[in-house]
């Protein structure tokens, strides 16, 4: 709901009544439909919640709140293998009405992407911070790490850090 209300919000401020259509490059919606026919029509060997919960133990137990260099680094390897089993889901519902198993496996790539670049993340920041409490850095670090960290992930799968100031 909250969300709800804030992009009502800034859609009012940002579209204005008979505005001409936003001229979206043919490129971009190919990508993602592209994406999502080849995540449709895949066949496989495993099945989405397979993958998923061995994602979700990786993440539990690699990257936790308490965590150090070696512990994250063991999660990125055993996370490598896991995310090679994404071309080996099968997902048996090709159909593109009221499909839970598509839904799950487009759900997955995202949790997916979003688990590296938090293992990666987790792994660069070398302090205790909040919720993230590195038991080989148990200090805070101010002179280093008082920003905004950024991460990306680009299509290759690499990832790549940053950060920026705080305000």
């Amino acid at each position: 709901i909250v969300f709800g209300k804030a992009a009502s919000i800034t859609a009012v401020k940002k579209v204005k009544p008979n505005s001409a259509k936003i001229i979206i490059d043919k490129t971009f919606t190919d990508e993602i439909l592209d994406r999502f026919d080849s995540i449709r029509h895949n066949v496989g060997e495993v099945s989405t919640g397979e993958v998923r919960i061995e994602m979700q133990h990786i993440m539990q137990k690699k990257c936790a709140v308490f965590r150090t260099h070696d512990l994250i680094s063991k999660g990125i390897e055993e996370y490598s293998k896991v995310e090679s089993s994404m071309d080996d889901i099968d997902i048996k519902d090709k159909s593109l009405i009221f499909n839970t198993d598509l839904v799950e496996a487009l759900e997955l790539h995202n949790l997916m992407a979003q688990s590296k670049v938090t293992l990666h993340s987790a792994l660069n920041r070398t302090e205790s911070r909040g919720a993230h409490a590195r038991e080989d850095y148990k200090e805070r670090d101010d002179n280093n790490w008082l920003v905004h960290s950024l991460a990306w992930l680009n299509d290759k799968g690499d990832v790549s850090m940053g950060s920026r100031g705080v305000h």
